[in-house]
């Protein structure tokens, strides 16, 4: 698949997803119809400039200079159950293609071959013996006395699919589709509701075996390999699909992708699944102090020297992420009352001087962030081996 491009400079935001709730059959799960337009057949793309981070970031392939979204966008922000599922479920994804699809040679775009309804039908239970639920991934209920017997021992596992789209190309030349990657969002704990003859609402969940999730998770992911390899725009194009398991409702961490899988040009059989060894723990806590021990006598300590300062208690929370268990980044986070600014710049400053003396050892990129209840006040990055990046927001 090849489009024509031309090249501007300007600046770029990516805007998070809203959703549109519409309840599906039964009372287990939510479903969200996405109207669909029809898009002019002659489009100009154009492609936006890298920007100068300490992070790196895709270029984005625009159409007509506006941000294309996916036809199916809506659908995470519904069926997922909690708000930090989501964001990492969508930039884990990204950070997932990095190793596939570099970001000096690839521009990045939302999904734009499944729509809203396909992602829907996908979604829902099968049934052969109804269209709307012939393409459902997750299981059909099966038999059972009660409904709660049936909806318990046929959990629902599959609860979002999410696509993206990496081209690559020169003005001179046109872009071309380099590559698709798909995630799958597998849920830990299967939530339903049944109702009883008087009408009463009976709330329940069931924690599923995270094992048998992946192994189904697994097959689902065979499965959509398969139907996107029948869907003629994207041919042979390489794929990469990755697993991603949910955390449970109110959970203070995210969930993580727990398995990958690549498949080269034209290839429709995963031969290989490339296990994914992440985790976040939070700080203070009995994980942090099971997992780091370490960190956590230090987070503690540096939580102490800096309420010490303040002469006051603060909210003050860590979360790190691990992979193959290791550091991989730390974020604090600073939840505070209403103070005056030359107070938060002091705060700042202190808290930027206990980084470097603290957390030197620290080899991972760590984010703080201030917070107060006028908005965010001020934030820290510091990298290894640089100097912290510090923004006090006016």
């Amino acid at each position: 698949m090849k489009l024509k491009i031309s090249l501007i400079v300007g600046s770029f935001l990516l805007l998070l997803s809203g959703c549109i709730p519409v309840l599906d059959r039964g009372e287990e799960e939510d479903i969200i119809i996405v109207e669909e337009t029809e898009d002019s057949e002659e489009q100009h793309y154009v492609i936006t400039p890298t920007i100068d981070t300490p992070e790196n970031f895709y270029r984005n392939v625009l159409n007509e200079g506006r941000y294309n979204r996916s036809p199916a966008r809506g659908n995470v922000a519904d069926a997922m159950n909690n708000r930090i599922d989501i964001n990492q479920f969508e930039l884990g994804l990204m950070e997932i293609a990095t190793a596939h699809f570099p970001q000096s040679d690839y521009y990045f775009q939302e999904g734009q071959f499944l729509t809203g309804d396909t992602i829907n039908s996908w979604l829902r239970r099968y049934d052969s013996s109804e269209t709307r639920y012939m393409y459902g991934l997750n299981p059909p209920l099966g038999e059972g006395e009660t409904d709660e017997e049936r909806m318990r021992s046929n959990p629902l596992i599959l609860s979002n699919v999410m696509e993206h789209n990496y081209w690559y190309g020169s003005e001179e030349e046109g872009v071309n589709l380099g590559g698709v990657v798909i995630g799958l969002a597998l849920r830990s704990v299967y939530y339903f509701r049944t109702e009883d003859e008087e009408g009463r609402y009976h709330f329940h969940e069931e924690p599923l075996d995270l094992e048998m999730v992946e192994r189904e998770g697994r097959a689902m992911a065979q499965e959509v390999v398969s139907r996107l390899r029948n869907d003629e725009r994207i041919g042979d194009t390489p794929i990469t699909i990755a697993l991603f398991q949910e955390q449970r409702r109110g959970s203070i961490v995210p969930g993580s992708f727990i398995a990958m899988a690549e498949l080269g040009e034209g290839q429709t059989t995963i031969q290989n699944w490339e296990p994914i060894n992440e985790q976040f723990v939070f700080f203070p806590s009995n994980q942090g102090r099971n997992t780091d021990p370490n960190l956590s006598n230090t987070f503690s300590q540096f939580r102490t020297d800096v309420e010490e300062f303040f002469g006051r208690t603060i909210g003050i929370v860590g979360k790190g992420r691990y992979k193959n268990d290791s550091l991989d980044e730390l974020t604090i986070e600073f939840n505070m009352q209403s103070h005056g600014k030359a107070e938060i710049i002091a705060l700042t400053q202190f808290v930027s001087g206990r980084l470097n003396s603290m957390f030197d050892q620290i080899q991972a990129p760590i984010y703080v962030y201030f917070n107060s209840i006028n908005g965010p006040e001020s934030l820290i990055v510091r990298h290894p081996d640089r100097e912290p990046y510090i923004h006090i927001y006016k």
